[in-house]
């Protein structure tokens, strides 16, 4: 095992002991959309940190979500999985943003979609927006560049909820991720 490795597992090892425990609850005993059981093959659960997670500024991880719009004050949950080889592959992510109002949702939602690097495709000939389907709903497809792959990536909101699925470069296998969030 390499050095770079080796490092990588630390992390992922201290993330999880950060946390105190993998839950599924929020402070507030209500059930996050985070998901953390029966998950598409592949993946696993590496962490759900929150704002009690020391050691993490929640700010840093919801940044993308502030922007010209106001979004107010919101209470955020990611859940980390390993899908790929560790140490080589990134790592997908589920975020769930709890927001004052349904219009503070949607104005999240348009800041993450009006970043900059957004304004282009990921590749020529590939459009960076589409639609897709998850648990009946119609959401926002975006496709990123990563190396020379696509990563697919999803988002919505549902009232005052915003839900972010970061999958990897298998489109039905994100779209699986997005679907076990159950909204």
């Amino acid at each position: 095992m390499n050095l770079k490795c080796a490092v990588y597992m630390l992390l992922i090892a201290g993330l999880v002991i950060a946390s105190g425990c993998l839950s599924t609850d929020e402070a507030g005993g209500e059930t996050t959309a985070v998901p953390t059981e029966n998950l598409p093959e592949g993946f696993s659960l590496i962490a759900v940190i929150d704002e009690s997670t020391g050691g993490i500024n929640m700010e840093d991880e919801i940044a993308d979500f502030r922007g010209d719009e106001e979004i107010g004050k919101v209470t955020a949950t990611v859940g980390k999985y390993q899908w790929g080889e560790m140490g080589k592959d990134y790592d997908a992510r589920v975020s769930v943003l709890e927001c004052d109002s349904e219009e503070k949702a949607e104005a999240a939602v348009a800041n993450y979609l009006a970043q900059p690097e957004f304004q282009k495709p990921p590749f020529e000939g590939v459009d960076r927006f589409s639609t897709a389907i998850v648990n009946g709903r119609q959401v926002t497809e975006i496709r990123e560049r990563v190396g020379k792959e696509l990563k697919y990536v999803y988002i919505w909101n549902e009232g005052s909820r915003v839900v972010l699925v970061e999958g990897n470069g298998d489109r039905a296998d994100s779209l699986e991720l997005a679907s076990a969030t159950g909204h």
